[in-house]
């Protein structure tokens, strides 16, 4: 004996339903898919942002101490260390861009830093300036 209930819709009333129900369905599962790869990409956005932040720190203990004889004297903890200064990936000649001083780059700790993140810098830059145009 079939049972026949006198709720559930009939026809196409019922595969209308169906419908609905699965396109809400595929909806949620996007939804959920989406909301995953979201958080993978705030997730590794935290974890590029913290290593930038820990080497900017890193970068900022970095003391300038003078320029002399064409190389910058800098102290990186308890070292003192002569490093070539370039403009643009490439030494140039530093006479003709001082007005970018604050974008020279010097190699530390295995990349390029520009000297404006330095510790000091904003106090050795007038010095630094007049060392380069004097050819000291």
């Amino acid at each position: 004996m079939k049972i026949i209930s006198k709720t559930k819709p009939k026809g196409t009333e019922y595969s209308e339903l169906k419908n609905l129900k699965k396109s809400k369905r595929i909806v949620k599962a996007n939804d959920d898919r989406r909301r995953a790869e979201n958080r993978r990409v705030n997730a590794e956005s935290r974890k590029d942002r913290r290593v930038k932040n820990e080497f900017n720190e890193k970068v900022g203990e970095v003391e300038i101490l003078g320029f002399n004889k064409g190389m910058l004297l800098v102290r990186i903890g308890d070292v003192v260390e002569k490093r070539n200064l370039f403009h643009g990936r490439r030494t140039v000649e530093l006479k003709d861009n001082l007005s970018f001083i604050g974008t020279f780059q010097l190699k530390l700790f295995g990349q390029m830093v520009e000297l404006k993140y330095l510790k000091n810098f904003a106090e050795k830059k007038d010095e630094i300036s007049w060392c380069i145009s004097e050819g000291v």
